[in-house]
């Protein structure tokens, strides 16, 4: 039983944060608001460039390690500091902790299918 939980743990030290065996949530940080990536079933409808935000990696960042931006879009029907999404051609869809308006609910309830 000792052996289990020693290998258990030695192996969620030794294993990277971007691994299978890690629970990791895409983040993306923008105007001091931070999104988690939503799955989605339907296209999300982009509107216009909002400017850029940082990815959060899982993984300790260094000091000396370059923060990746990218692009940020609007989601028409719903404000960015609800949801914002990224790359247009393909884009995902990143929610915020903000509440929604009833109208806004709606937009994410279907683009999630819900």
């Amino acid at each position: 039983m000792r052996r289990g939980l020693a290998l258990a743990a030695a192996a969620a030290v030794l294993l990277p944060a971007g691994s299978a065996g890690a629970q990791c949530t895409p983040r993306v940080s923008w105007h001091t608001t931070r999104y988690k990536l939503v799955a989605t079933r339907e296209r999300v409808p982009v509107d216009r460039r909002l400017g850029l935000g940082v990815l959060i990696r899982c993984s300790i960042a260094r000091p000396a390690q370059v923060v990746p931006r990218v692009s940020v879009y609007a989601v028409r029907g719903v404000r960015p500091s609800v949801a914002i999404a990224l790359r247009p051609s393909k884009p995902a869809l990143y929610v915020s902790t903000a509440t929604p308006t009833a109208a806004e609910r709606r937009v994410l309830d279907r683009l999630r299918a819900r």
